[in-house]
């Protein structure tokens, strides 16, 4: 075991130096931007400052304490994510202005409007909608995100029901009442987890203390570890072609996804039985991983192919003029530094990167998935998968590092949860 990993372990897959850890960042990251009182007041700021700190030293005394310790970290989940994202919901339903809120939960309500309105989101200018209103980008030159909506449809369709049910009631709509459902589903499934306590604690506090999630500004990745999450709970229990089911809908949701859908093929793919009852199982676990998928982007696809592809693909990728930027921490921003690549707006070729790299890891990683198939090495796999790729892009933004963080925690624990190998993916039922 390499230093790294020993750390990795002892750190953020164990109770106490994970809340620990994680709980000061939160608090520190909460301070900055709502205890100061500059976006939501020095009352309401101070509120949220006591309250996280009470959460925290509720969730201390739960460990200290052996008991309740789940209840505690609930409780201090609560205090320190979800009541900074009511405050600011709450702001914006007093005021109008969406103060701290993402800008893509922002564009995403847009898009819900045009759809309703029996417009393609794809292919848009947002500058010609409210979007150029929101408060980072007035007094800013067009920022070249205005011309493009880069989430998956799922994303915004996911929504749509929500907006529609607030008009009758006259009740404004905030996308990230949608993200807060998909939190509580996550964390409902991290607690129904047939893990013991610690294992669940860390998943927990990694899914919700990370400040680089940003849950209460509004940035969506939750939606697609919400799926996922669903998905290791089916596993857990037993219920593979659910699993299949759940990770299909979380690639629906978010590209990152992709990786885990070949490792969950191969770890369950049917070997035993007439092969026409293998070939139909086969079928069945297929249209679970991609069916999602291809329910809700087809018709997106079908409507407008260039607009979706250059909105989700080319834009993000770098292959069209106005590319998104470099940034974050990627190799791309290795190179600009190093002035290898000319400047944060320049085209490179980064998804072949992206490519050679994580396909080899997928190649070797399958290859031992097909030995010994389980819910542990499917998401290891898919894990190390992602963050190569990542890690090679064109950008990586912070909450990108925390997607990789959680799960490569939520593999930690669930390779201690289950190291044997998952025979039921040898034998599934030959019913349907």
């Amino acid at each position: 075991m390499t230093f790294v990993s020993r750390l990795f372990s002892r750190t953020f897959v164990r109770a106490g130096p994970c809340v620990l850890v994680l709980g000061a960042a939160i608090l520190a990251s909460n301070w900055a931007w709502y205890g100061s009182g500059i976006f939501l007041g020095r009352v309401v700021g101070l509120a949220l400052t006591i309250a996280g700190l009470v959460g925290f030293a509720y969730a201390a005394y739960c460990l200290v304490r052996g008991r309740r310790q789940l209840m505690g970290l609930s409780v201090f989940i609560v205090a320190a994510a979800l009541l900074p994202a009511l405050a600011l919901m709450a702001l914006r339903w007093r005021t109008g202005a969406p103060l701290l809120m993402h800008d893509g939960a922002y564009q995403t309500e847009e898009a819900i409007k045009l759809v309703l309105g029996g417009r393609d989101p794809y292919g848009v200018d947002y500058s010609q909608t409210s979007m150029r209103l929101w408060h980072w980008y007035v007094n800013q030159p067009l920022d070249s995100s205005l011309f493009h909506y880069v989430y998956s449809p799922l994303t915004f369709l996911v929504g749509v029901p929500f907006s529609v049910m607030a008009r009758p009631v006259a009740v404004p709509f905030d996308f990230r009442i949608v993200l807060i459902l998909a939190a509580l589903a996550a964390g409902g499934a991290l607690l129904r987890l047939p893990w013991r306590w610690e294992l669940r604690y860390v998943v927990l506090a990694a899914l919700f203390l990370d400040p680089f999630f940003y849950l209460p500004q509004g940035r969506n990745d939750i939606l697609f570890l919400a799926p996922l999450t669903l998905g290791v709970l089916a596993w857990a229990r037993g219920k593979p072609w659910l699993a299949a089911l759940a990770f299909g809908i979380a690639f629906a949701f978010k590209p990152f996804a992709l990786f885990y859908l070949p490792c969950v093929a191969v770890a369950l793919w049917p070997r035993l039985g007439p092969a026409i009852d293998r070939l139909r199982r086969l079928a069945i676990i297929g249209g679970a991983l991609l069916a999602p998928a291809a329910i809700t982007m087809g018709p997106f696809l079908l409507w407008n192919a260039h607009a979706y592809w250059t909105d989700t693909v080319s834009f993000v990728a770098g292959t069209i003029p106005g590319v998104y930027r470099i940034q974050g921490y990627s190799l791309a921003s290795l190179l600009l530094a190093l002035r290898l690549i000319p400047s944060a707006e320049a085209r490179f070729p980064f998804g072949l990167v992206q490519a050679a790299v994580a396909a080899p890891v997928l190649a070797i990683g399958l290859w031992r998935i097909w030995r010994a198939p389980s819910l542990g090495a499917v998401l290891m796999v898919g894990t190390l998968a992602l963050t190569a790729s990542l890690l090679v892009g064109r950008f990586v933004n912070d909450n990108y590092l925390a997607d990789v963080l959680f799960l490569a925690v939520l593999t930690a624990a669930a390779r201690q949860a289950s190291p044997e190998t998952l025979d039921s993916s040898r034998q599934l039922p030959a019913a349907a």
